[in-house]
């Protein structure tokens, strides 16, 4: 929770680059800008920023699959190989113990 007077504070938070923060609390007197140390290239997230501007001024150029993107969101299924490792396990039986639920042997009743 913030106080009223820290609202224009919230404003500014969208537009903060990456790695930038704005230190509040006890832990600071007055609210501070302070930028985070850059992680070793391993420790990364495995997705960068977009690259906005230059795909805005047409720069370069932004590749996106929306048939892909719309499936995915709907649930159809696609050809890709993942899809055919999970088909192939699900053909077979979920059942392990044949028709006895406890797993018994039949042979011994």
């Amino acid at each position: 929770m913030l106080p009223d007077n820290l609202h224009g504070l919230l404003r500014d938070l969208p537009v903060l680059p990456s790695r930038n923060a704005i230190l509040l609390g006890w832990a600071s007197e007055l609210p501070a800008l302070v930028r985070m140390n850059e992680l070793p290239e391993e420790q990364r997230p495995q997705s960068d920023d977009p690259d906005f501007w230059n795909v805005w001024t047409r720069q370069s150029e932004r590749h996106v699959d929306w048939k892909q993107i719309a499936d995915d969101w709907q649930g159809i299924a696609s050809n890709s190989p993942s899809e055919s490792v999970s088909d192939d396990l699900s053909d077979e039986s979920d059942d392990i113990f044949g028709d006895d639920p406890l797993g018994g042997d039949k042979e011994s009743d």
